[in-house]
C-alpha cells in the first residue's frame, strides 16, 4: 500500500514537472514571473499545480470545458481594432496625463480612459481613494503629499485593465507580448519599493489596491500577506495623537480634509477585509476605525455615475450614504465572526442561539434603516444592487450558522419551531442574491458585474444548487451560474469557482459535460457581446433595455437565461446519466 502511494506520488510530480516546464516555455514574461513567485512562497505543489491549470491553459490537460480562460483573454493592447473601436467612441471621464505619472504609455486618452473605468466599475465597491481628490492630484502632474504617487497611479492602472475591454478570438495576444496589465503593475512595484515613506496614505491605498488585485489573480497567499501588512502600516499611520484628533461626534464633519481622506480609506478597508475573512469564516483582521464615520445626506444632492463608456442618463448617486451603510452591514459581520469563528481556522465556537437572533436582529434593523438613496427601488446603480447582495449573503451565512451551530441552549421544540423558519431565510436570501445579479446583467451587461457580488454569488450557488425542482430555482441557477461564468472572465478566483461549480453538478447528475460547455458558449457570446455594445444600459425612467444590441450578440440576456432554464432533473442512475435539457 505504501509502494503504490509512493508510485503514485512520483506520478504525480513527473506530471506537475512537465506541465511546469510547459507553462514556463510558452507563458508570456508576466506569467512566467507570477508563477516564480508563487513557487519562493513556499506554496505547495497541490497549489502550485492548481495555479498552473488556471493561469496557464495550454499546460492543463486536454479537453477542458475551460480553454477560454482569464489569462487567455488579457486585457488589449492599444493596437487592437476592438479596443480603438471602443475608446474612439468614448469619451473619458476624466482627462488626466500619462506623464509624468507612468512610463508604460504616454497615451493620454488611453491613461484617461482606464482610470474613468476603475472609478466607474471598481472604485465603488471598496472606496479607498477619495475620487475627486486625486484625480485633482493625478490632473496637476506633481506628485501631491498624501494623495497621489506614481505607485498608486500604475497600481490603479493595472486594477483597471480587468474591466478593459477583453480581446475577441480573432485578436489573441501573441505569446510574445507581455499585456498591459503587467506592465502596470512591475512599474508599480518598482515605484513603491523605492518610496521611502512606507506609512503614508498612498502607500496603504496601494496595498489596498494590491492585495484586491492579487486576490483577484489567484495569487491568494500573497494577497493575504500585503492584506496584514496593509493592516498593521494603516494602524502604524494612525498614531495615538492622530487617532484623538480625528475623532468626532456621529454625523459631524471631520475637521479637516485630510482626516476625511484617512476616515474614508481607513472605513473601506475596514470593509474590504471583513468581507474577505468572512468569506472563509475567519477572524476579522481589522476593528471598526475609531475616527470619523461617513454622514447621510439627508436628501441633499451629491454625486453622478455614468455607466462609462456607455451611453445611459445619469444616475445621482450619494457615495457618503453608500459607505456609511456598507460600513454599518459590516459592522454586523464583524461582529458575527467575533462571536462564531475561531482565529484563522474553519472552526465555529459554541454559542447561545440567543446571540445569534440578536445579530439577525440587527440585520434587519440594517435593512430597515437604509436610506432612499441606496434602495433597491430606486437608482438600481451596481453599487446599490450591489451591497444588497452583499446583505442578504450576510444573512444566508448567519442563517447557515443557526442550522449547522450546536447551540448551547438548544431544546428539540424549539428547533422544529425555528429550522423551517431559518431554511426560508437560507433560500429567500439566495433567490433575492440572483434576482439582483440578473438586474444587474439586465441594466448594465454581465461584463461589469461588480467584483463584490462574486462572494454572494457563490454562496447562493450553493444553495440554489441543492434544490432544483422548482421553476424560480432552476431560473436563479441560470442566473447565478451566467454571472459566476461573467466574473471568471475578469478574475482567477471567479474562475476556480466555477471550475468547482462544474465538479459540483457531476456529481449530482444534474448537467453533462457537453450541456455545461453549450451554456456557457452561449455565456461566452452573450459577454463579449456585451463588451462591443456600447449602448447598453438604463433607459429614462429607469425602464430596462429589453436586449443587448447587434453585432455578435446572437439573443439578449433574457433569451439566454429563458433557454437554459428549461430542463428536467432527475435522480442519480447507476448509469450515471445527466439531467435532460429540453433545448439539446
Amino acid at each position: 500500500m505504501v509502494w503504490k502511494e509512493k508510485v503514485e506520488e512520483l506520478e504525480s510530480d513527473q506530471k506537475l514537472l512537465s506541465r511546469l516546464m510547459e507553462a514556463i516555455r510558452n507563458g508570456h514574461n508576466g506569467q512566467v514571473e507570477n508563477l516564480i513567485g508563487i513557487i519562493r512562497t513556499n506554496t505547495s505543489k497541490e497549489q502550485v499545480s492548481s495555479y498552473i491549470a488556471t493561469n496557464f491553459p495550454h499546460a492543463a490537460e486536454e479537453g477542458s470545458p475551460y480553454k477560454a480562460a482569464t489569462w487567455q483573454r488579457p486585457p488589449q493592447s492599444p493596437a487592437s481594432p476592438l479596443f480603438r473601436a471602443t475608446l474612439g467612441t468614448a469619451r473619458p471621464l476624466f482627462k488626466v496625463p500619462a506623464k509624468p505619472w507612468t512610463t508604460v504609455t504616454d497615451d493620454d486618452r488611453l491613461v484617461s480612459h482606464l482610470l474613468s473605468l476603475w472609478f466607474t466599475w471598481r472604485h465603488w465597491c471598496y472606496p479607498f481613494i477619495d475620487r475627486d481628490s486625486f484625480v485633482s492630484a493625478m490632473q496637476s502632474g506633481h506628485e501631491t503629499d498624501g494623495i497621489c504617487t506614481a505607485a498608486l497611479v500604475n497600481m490603479i492602472l493595472a486594477d483597471a485593465c480587468f474591466d478593459y475591454d477583453i480581446l475577441d478570438d480573432d485578436h489573441v495576444r501573441p505569446s510574445d507580448e507581455k499585456p498591459l496589465q503587467d506592465l502596470f503593475y512591475e512599474e508599480a512595484k518598482r515605484y513603491a519599493e523605492t518610496t521611502a515613506r512606507k506609512r503614508s496614505l498612498p502607500s496603504i491605498q496601494f496595498m489596498a489596491v494590491q492585495w484586491m488585485f492579487l486576490e483577484n489573480r489567484g495569487i491568494d497567499k500573497l494577497a493575504y500577506a500585503i492584506m496584514r501588512e496593509m493592516t498593521h502600516h494603516l494602524k502604524q499611520f494612525q498614531n495615538p495623537g492622530r487617532s484623538q484628533e480625528a475623532r468626532t461626534p456621529p454625523g459631524k464633519e471631520p475637521i479637516s480634509s485630510p482626516q476625511q481622506l484617512l476616515a474614508y480609506t481607513s472605513w473601506a478597508v475596514f470593509v474590504s477585509t471583513t468581507a474577505a475573512t468572512f468569506a472563509v469564516r475567519n477572524r476579522p483582521v481589522m476593528e471598526p476605525p475609531i475616527n470619523w464615520q461617513a454622514r447621510l445626506c439627508q436628501g441633499k444632492p451629491a454625486d453622478v455615475w455614468s455607466p462609462y463608456p456607455r451611453v445611459s442618463p445619469l444616475a445621482v448617486t450619494h457615495p457618503s450614504c453608500y459607505l456609511h451603510h456598507l460600513s454599518g452591514l459590516y459592522e454586523i459581520c464583524y461582529h458575527i465572526s467575533q462571536c462564531v469563528f475561531v482565529d484563522d481556522t474553519a472552526k465555529i465556537n459554541p454559542v447561545a442561539r440567543d446571540s445569534l437572533e440578536e445579530l439577525h436582529r440587527d440585520l434587519t434593523t440594517w435593512y430597515n434603516n437604509l436610506s432612499d438613496c441606496v434602495q433597491v427601488t430606486g437608482v438600481q446603480t451596481p453599487h446599490t444592487l450591489s451591497v444588497h447582495a452583499q446583505y442578504h449573503w450576510a444573512v444566508l451565512v448567519l442563517s447557515e450558522l443557526t442550522l449547522t451551530l450546536e447551540a448551547e441552549d438548544d431544546d428539540d421544540a424549539t428547533l422544529a419551531l425555528l429550522f423551517p423558519v431559518i431554511r426560508a431565510q437560507n433560500m429567500g436570501s439566495a433567490l433575492a442574491i440572483a434576482d439582483l445579479v440578473h438586474l444587474q446583467s439586465v441594466y448594465w451587461g454581465v461584463d461589469h458585474i461588480p467584483i463584490s457580488f462574486l462572494q454572494p454569488v457563490n454562496a447562493a450557488l450553493s444553495v440554489v444548487i441543492n434544490d432544483l425542482d422548482g421553476d424560480r430555482c432552476k431560473s436563479s441557477f441560470v442566473k447565478l451560474a451566467v454571472a459566476l461564468h461573467g466574473l471568471s472572465r475578469r478574475s482567477v478566483s471567479a474562475e476556480s469557482m466555477l471550475r468547482v461549480l462544474h465538479l459540483r453538478l457531476r456529481q449530482l447528475h444534474l448537467k453533462s459535460s457537453d450541456n455545461f460547455k453549450n451554456m456557457f458558449k452561449d455565456a461566452d457570446i452573450q459577454f463579449e457581446g456585451s463588451v462591443s455594445s456600447p449602448a447598453i444600459g438604463v433607459k429614462p425612467a429607469g425602464k430596462a433595455a429589453t436586449a443587448f444590441g447587434a453585432g455578435p450578440m446572437a439573443e439578449s440576456y433574457e433569451a439566454l437565461v429563458e433557454k437554459w432554464s428549461q430542463f428536467h432533473t432527475r435522480a442519480p442512475s447507476s448509469s450515471g446519466s445527466s439531467s435532460s435539457w429540453q433545448n439539446d
